[in-house]
């Protein structure tokens, strides 16, 4: 088994060695080709046995050198030389590796076939597929397929597809999908998929997805999902999803559910759901919800509650809620902490309001700089009440 892997890795590289530069191996004092053939029935029509210059019908050499076109079939054994220029309508078979500048049509290798300008078909390469130009079709590699250009089709390869340009349809690798432009469709990766522009459509990666630009669709990372731009739609990542940019949707993190901007929509992390700015709509974290701005909508958490600026709606926490500053209702088994002002309900342990309280607290304790409601509690404080009405034990209220 060794040996046949180490072989084959051989024979791959070995071949991709040949397409990446042909002809490169003959340096400028090569004669140019003789384009001497054989042609039945007659010259440029029919079959045409040898290195002939152009044919319709059927073109069988040994070794092509300075082809310039097809119309039917062409079959060469050995690596061709310079067949930039050739242009091929129909079916392309290299027992090597076939090559030409376009291709309208198939091309078939046990190599590799090399497209330089432009795939418009089906490229099959039993090792791989390369397009140095656009590919409107199909590239499929058993190993590899790698297309320099753009994609409007499906790029498939046994290990990886790389594309160089923008992909429009389908990508799939064994190990890797990797695309260098946007991607519009669906990519897939058995360990990873990485699209280093903006991403519409599905995005699959075993292990991770990563998107360096936006993202408009589905993306799911069995471990990670790294997202650098906005994302819009549904994300999944088994340990943690990630993003840089606005987040709307529907998003999970198996650990944390991080977005450094505004998060909108219903977000859930294992352990956290972080916003670095406005959190808006239903947020769930196991240890923590934590928002650097504001919290609007609904967020519940075993562990803490935390809204850098003013929390509307209803949160609760089973160590603490916290807030700037508060409208609606707050549950927490411990305490609750209010930075300036509170309107609405809160109920935990110990209720801290250090601004003004205008509406109910119910706690062991509870605290309120300035009353302008109700206390409910076993001992309450009012410092805006005189004297014995200050401190108060089970109710204390100020309603002017």
């Amino acid at each position: 088994m060794r040996t046949t892997a180490s072989f084959l890795c051989i024979v791959f590289l070995a071949s991709l060695s040949l397409t990446t530069s042909v002809g490169a191996q003959d340096d400028e004092r090569r004669p140019p080709p003789t384009h001497s053939s054989l042609d039945i029935p007659v010259k440029g029509n029919g079959l045409s046995i040898g290195n002939s210059l152009g044919v319709n019908g059927l073109r069988i050499n040994f070794r092509d050198d300075g082809l310039r076109w097809v119309n039917g079939i062409n079959i060469t054994l050995w690596q061709p030389r310079d067949n930039q220029d050739a242009i091929i309508n129909g079916l392309a078979v290299g027992i090597v590796s076939p090559n030409a500048g376009t291709v309208n049509g198939l091309a078939v290798g046990i190599g590799a076939p090399v497209i330089e300008h432009e795939m418009n078909g089906l490229s099959v390469g039993v090792l791989a597929s390369v397009a140095n130009g656009t590919v409107n079709g199909f590239s499929v590699g058993g190993l590899a397929s790698v297309v320099n250009a753009d994609v409007n089709g499906f790029g498939v390869g046994g290990l990886a597809s790389v594309t160089n340009g923008s992909v429009s349809g389908l990508s799939v690798g064994g190990l890797a999908a990797v695309t260098s432009g946007s991607s519009t469709g669906l990519q897939v990766g058995g360990l990873a998929s990485v699209t280093n522009g903006s991403m519409t459509g599905i995005n699959v990666g075993g292990l991770a997805t990563v998107t360096s630009g936006s993202m408009i669709g589905i993306t799911v990372g069995g471990l990670a999902t790294v997202i650098d731009g906005g994302t819009t739609g549904l994300s999944v990542g088994g340990l943690a999803s990630i993003h840089s940019g606005h987040l709307s949707g529907l998003h999970v993190g198996g650990l944390a559910l991080v977005g450094s901007e505004d998060v909108e929509g219903i977000v859930v992390g294992g352990l956290a759901a972080v916003a670095g700015r406005d959190l808006k709509g239903l947020a769930v974290g196991g240890l923590a919800v934590v928002a650097g701005g504001r919290v609007e909508g609904a967020a519940f958490s075993v562990g803490a509650v935390q809204a850098g600026e003013h929390l509307k709606g209803f949160a609760v926490g089973g160590y603490k809620v916290e807030a700037d500053d508060v409208r609606g209702l707050i549950i927490a088994a411990i305490r609750t902490r209010v930075h300036w002002d509170m309107t609405g309900v809160a109920i935990a342990g110990y209720n801290h309001i250090h601004g003004v309280q205008r509406g109910l607290t119910i706690g062991l304790f509870n605290r309120a700089e300035e009353l302008h409601g109700i206390q409910i509690g076993l001992l309450n404080y009012a410092g805006n009440n005189k004297g014995i009405w200050r401190w108060t034990p089970i109710l204390n209220a100020h309603l002017n």
